[in-house]
C-alpha cells in the first residue's frame, strides 16, 4: 500500500474509507511479516519496517478520535453559520 497519511483527508466517507483500509493492510502485512525471520532482516530494512509499523499503530489509533473530529467540525461549522447573521 502506498504510504497514505489518513489525517490529509477532510472528506468523513475517504476518511473512513481509508482507516478501513489501512486496518487491512495492518493485517495482512503483519501475516507477512510473521514469516519472515526478522532478524536475517539487515538492520536498515528492521528499522524501516519498525519506523513503519509506528506510523500504521498511530494512524489505525487516532483514526476514529480523527473521524469524530472530522464529523463534529462539520456540526460547529453548520453552528458557526447559523450564528453570523445573529452577530451581524
Amino acid at each position: 500500500m502506498p504510504h497514505t497519511d489518513l489525517f490529509d483527508d477532510r472528506d468523513i466517507a475517504r476518511a473512513t474509507r481509508k482507516l478501513a483500509a489501512l486496518q487491512r493492510h495492518a493485517e495482512r502485512r503483519d501475516r507477512f511479516l510473521d514469516a519472515l525471520d526478522f532478524d536475517a532482516l539487515d538492520p536498515q530494512t528492521q528499522r524501516e519496517i519498525c519506523m513503519e509499523d509506528h506510523h500504521l499503530a498511530e494512524q489505525i489509533s487516532f483514526g476514529p478520535i480523527y473521524l469524530y473530529h472530522l464529523e463534529t467540525l462539520e456540526a460547529q461549522r453548520a453552528a458557526i453559520a447559523a450564528s453570523i447573521p445573529l452577530a451581524a
